[in-house]
C-alpha cells in the first residue's frame, strides 16, 4: 500500500512535535528514551533530532554534564543527553489586567530576557492598549532577537472571556472593553502569530503543563482578584462553555446572600469594602485606583495588621464555601489558585481550612501558583508555537547558517 505524500508529510510533523514535547516537558533525555516514550522507532527519533539540531531547536548536552553523571555507567557508547536549546528561538509574554501591563520577551525554556512595564492608567481603550503593547513588543524585538524568523509568536493574557479560534473579546469588565478583535489587531500589528487567553486560562495551561501542577490532566483553576475568574482543564483540554464564558464565577450569586455576587463578597471588591465601609464607592472608583488601594490591604496584612487579616480571612473562608460544591461536581486532581488575593497569608490559610475536608474526601491537591501573568503568557506561547503548531526548519536553518 502506497501512503500518499500529503499523509506522510502530516505524519513527519506529529512525530516532530511528540519529540520536541518529550524535549521540553521532560528534558534532558536521550535518543532511546524518547524512542521509548513516544513508541518511534530509534531510526525515527535519530533522523528527526537531527533535523531539530541543525535547526538550532534542540542541542546536545556536554559528555560530562551532571545529568550524564547521574546515570549508571554502562559498557558501550554512552548516551548522549538532548534538551530544547534556549537559545533557538524566542517568544513574546503579554499581561493585561488592572495591576500591570506587561510585555515580555524570553527564550524557549522561559528564562526571560527583556521587560517593559507599561503603566497603563486608562485601559477602557483597547485601541491604545494594542498600540502600547505593539509598539513597545517592536522595540523590544529590535534589540534582542538577531533574526525575526526565531521570534515564534506571542500570547496575551487578559482577565475576560474570549474566543480562541478568531482571538475575539467577548467581554473583560475590568477593562470595561466590549467585543474586540483583539488577536487580529496584535497580529496585524505585531506580524507573527498570537494566541488570545483569559488569564485564568493561560494560568491553567502553564502549570498543567510546565509548572507546579505538571502532569494533572484535570485541574480548576481559579484567579482571585479584585473579582474572580476561573478555568477548567479536563483531560488536559480547555473547557470553553456556551460562548466561551466559562469560568466566568464573579457575578455568581452565592445561596443565602440576595444582592451579592462571589466578586463583592470574597473577592477583592469584598475585601476594601470591609475595610473601607460605606465611604469607598467602588462602582465609581477606576479599577486601576481600586488595584492600588488592593495591594496596600495585602501589604498590611503581610505585616500583622489585624483587621486587614480579619478581612482576607473572611473572603478566603467565603471563596472556600462557595468552591465546595463544585469541587464535588466536577471531581478535578488538583485545585490552584492564584492572583493578588493569594499573596494575603490569612486568605490562602482561611480557604485552605474551609476546603480540608473536601479536598481530603476527594484527594484533590490545592495549590497555589507563583506565576505572573506574563510568565504564564510565555508558557502559552511556548506550548502553542513550538510544541503544537507546525515549525517551518527550513527556515530555521537558513537563519542558524546566516
Amino acid at each position: 500500500m502506497v501512503i500518499p505524500d500529503r499523509n506522510r508529510t502530516e505524519l513527519a510533523r506529529t512525530n516532530r512535535r511528540a519529540i520536541l514535547a518529550e524535549a521540553a516537558l521532560r528534558g534532558p533525555l536521550s535518543r532511546t528514551d524518547i524512542a521509548n516514550s513516544t513508541g518511534l522507532t530509534a531510526a525515527s527519533v535519530s533522523r528527526i533530532t537531527r533535523e531539530l539540531i541543525e535547526a538550532d531547536l534542540l542541542h546536545e548536552l556536554p559528555a560530562d554534564n551532571d545529568q550524564q553523571l547521574a546515570r549508571p555507567r554502562s559498557p558501550g557508547r554512552r548516551f548522549v543527553q538532548l534538551e530544547i536549546n534556549p537559545s533557538g528561538g524566542y517568544v513574546l509574554g503579554i499581561g493585561v489586567n488592572v495591576f500591570s501591563q506587561t510585555v515580555t520577551l524570553a527564550d524557549l525554556k522561559n528564562c526571560r530576557i527583556a521587560r517593559q512595564d507599561l503603566k497603563l492608567r486608562d485601559l477602557t481603550d483597547p485601541e491604545q492598549v494594542v498600540d502600547q503593547v505593539v509598539r513597545e513588543a517592536k522595540k523590544m524585538a529590535a534589540v534582542y532577537v538577531p533574526d525575526r524568523r526565531r521570534l515564534l509568536g506571542a500570547s496575551f493574557a487578559f482577565t475576560g472571556a474570549v474566543d480562541p479560534r478568531t482571538g475575539v473579546v467577548r467581554t473583560s469588565p475590568y477593562l470595561r472593553w466590549g467585543e474586540v478583535s483583539l488577536g487580529e489587531k496584535l497580529a496585524h500589528g505585531l506580524d507573527m502569530p498570537v494566541r488570545i487567553e483569559s488569564l485564568p486560562a493561560a494560568l491553567a495551561v502553564a502549570e498543567s503543563r510546565f509548572g507546579a501542577a505538571q502532569g494533572i490532566a484535570d485541574l480548576l483553576m481559579v484567579n482571585c482578584s479584585l473579582g474572580f475568574g476561573a478555568a477548567l482543564l479536563s483531560n488536559g483540554h480547555l473547557v470553553r462553555g456556551h460562548d466561551f464564558s466559562a469560568g466566568l464565577i464573579g457575578g455568581i450569586t452565592p445561596c443565602g446572600a440576595p444582592g451579592e455576587t462571589l466578586d463583592t463578597l470574597a473577592g477583592g471588591h469584598g475585601v476594601l469594602k470591609r475595610l473601607f465601609g460605606p465611604q469607598l464607592d467602588i462602582a465609581m472608583t477606576p479599577s486601576n485606583e481600586l488595584a492600588d488601594m488592593l495591594m496596600q490591604a495585602v501589604g498590611r496584612c503581610r505585616r500583622g495588621d489585624p483587621e486587614a487579616t480579619a478581612a482576607f480571612q473572611d473572603a478566603g473562608q467565603l471563596l472556600g464555601r462557595f468552591l465546595v460544591p463544585i469541587l464535588g461536581l466536577l471531581r478535578p486532581k488538583g485545585l490552584m489558585v492564584a492572583g493578588p488575593l493569594t499573596e494575603a497569608p490569612s486568605f490562602v490559610r482561611a480557604c485552605a481550612e474551609s476546603l480540608s475536608d473536601v479536598t481530603t474526601e476527594y484527594n484533590c491537591d490545592l495549590m497555589v501558583s507563583d506565576l505572573s501573568p506574563q510568565s504564564a503568557a510565555r508558557w502559552l506561547a511556548i506550548d502553542e508555537f513550538l510544541l503544537e503548531r507546525d515549525l517551518n526548519l527550513d527556515d530555521l536553518k537558513l537563519s542558524k547558517a546566516a
